[in-house]
């Protein structure tokens, strides 16, 4: 039987005969219209194809803004990839809810992958395969945040299959167990960790020379293999994570032989889930030296109120960066959660806020003059807190730079006393009295 382009068959779903001809003979894109027309259409049957979000990276990178048009043997190649893999005619197991399923994830600096499949009785099938590419952001994340990040990815994009159910998550990076253990994690890891909890599941540790299946799917053709260090001192093995298992304590993790494996490594200093909890202290001290910020720019408000147009060159900001004790944590982590931190040719400390976007980051002892500039001045008129927001923002940058601005807006007075009163609405007036007729 045939539904909206696919075969549904006893063995399972696969692409139509009709479809897969109009992928094998798509002639060779000669512009941009061309591209975005075969992306589309190889696109409606990504599910059928392994690693497709990376090995098409070349030609879905064409449509980006910025792009300029270049159709060279990495793009032939993904083309070309796209035509062969459809035309195998693959095929996708039907799911069977009384069987538990399997994701095995994997990540790269080019993009996530990941497979649901089930064992019905002929060994693992697949279910639907997934991948995608990396923003700019994820892309600085170190290796074990990209690992915990397509766990995550996965089990969302999975969760009709897999919400209320038992299931096992086969990735290659024992960080994700430090993940559901860790006792403060700070920022993004903290959010993924409230993500996975409303899910039970276990966890088998693959070390990625055995982890194949999505470890190609995460990668794109021509990208340089991870090293294998990660992969030395450990077998296989499985960790059992759910709601009720969140800590199995400290006696049970050091017999586990991964776990042993885990802690050789972090006495030898070179583990990724011990650079991961650094990463989070690292964090946390920012956060704290943050919180102190804010404090002090509170009582820089009267300060600032009595200057009149101050103005701050780069070298002034330089100055005060080298005295910010915030500035240089930024600057020995080089990232803040989604934030790429480094330093130019010029001495000054900028945060990438996109692509091909970059602010400077904005000492402390700067905010209040700042915030006076884009909200107090006559020039500003008091504006809201997101309008407010974007005028410091296109200029500089500095973490939790929105609950700044959040709080200095709330506190101005100017704005309160303007405030429109709230209306008392009166019921309309009755009379005692009611005419009637004579």
């Amino acid at each position: 039987m045939e539904y909206l382009g696919h075969d549904l068959t006893p063995e399972g779903i696969q692409p139509t005969d009709r479809t897969v001809t109009a992928v094998k003979e798509f002639p060779t894109p000669t512009d941009e219209a061309a591209v975005r027309r075969f992306v589309a259409l190889a696109g409606y049957y990504r599910k059928f194809m392994p690693g497709f979000g990376t090995k098409l990276a070349p030609l879905t990178k064409m449509l980006w803004k910025s792009a300029e048009w270049e159709w060279g043997a990495a793009q032939e190649e993904a083309f070309l990839w796209a035509k062969t893999r459809l035309s195998m005619k693959p095929v996708l197991i039907y799911p069977d809810y009384n069987l538990p399923f399997k994701l095995t994830t994997d990540a790269s600096k080019v993009g996530l992958g990941a497979v649901l499949s089930q064992d019905q009785g002929r060994g693992d099938q697949p279910v639907a395969y997934a991948s995608k590419i990396n923003s700019t952001t994820a892309a600085n994340y170190n290796i074990s945040e990209l690992e915990c990040l397509a766990v995550v990815w996965a089990v969302r994009l999975f969760r009709p299959h897999l919400y209320g159910r038992r299931f096992t998550i086969v990735t290659d990076q024992i960080a994700l167990k430090w993940l559901m253990t860790a006792t403060e994690p700070a920022g993004r890891l903290h959010r993924w960790a409230l993500t996975l909890q409303e899910y039970d599941f276990a966890i088998e540790y693959r070390p990625g020379r055995e982890n194949r299946v999505a470890d190609a799917l995460s990668r794109s053709p021509g990208v340089v293999e991870r090293e294998e260090q990660r992969d030395s001192g450990a077998g296989n093995g499985e960790v059992a994570v759910s709601r009720a298992e969140a800590d199995p304590g400290p006696d049970k993790d050091t017999e586990h032989p991964i776990l042993v494996a885990a802690v050789q490594q972090l006495e030898d200093g070179n583990d990724p889930v011990q650079k991961m909890a650094v990463y989070a202290q690292d964090e946390n001290a920012v956060d704290a030296l943050v919180r102190e910020g804010l404090e002090e720019t509170t009582v820089r408000r009267v300060e600032a109120a009595e200057l009149g147009i101050v103005q701050f060159t780069n070298a002034d900001i330089q100055r005060e960066q080298q005295k910010s004790a915030m500035v240089r944590k930024l600057k020995e982590m080089g990232s803040y959660r989604d934030q790429r931190v480094y330093q130019k040719a010029d001495g000054l400390l900028y945060a990438q806020v996109a692509e091909n976007e970059e602010r400077v980051v904005l000492p402390v002892v700067f905010w209040a003059l700042a915030f006076k500039e884009a909200h107090d001045s006559i020039w500003s008129g008091h504006l809201r807190g997101p309008q407010t927001y974007a005028r410091v923002a296109q200029l500089y940058w500095w973490p939790r730079m929105r609950e700044a601005v959040h709080d200095w807006v709330a506190a101005c007075q100017d704005c309160g006393s303007r405030k429109a009163k709230p209306k008392m609405l009166l019921a309309h007036c009755r009379g005692r009295y009611t005419a009637t007729g004579m």
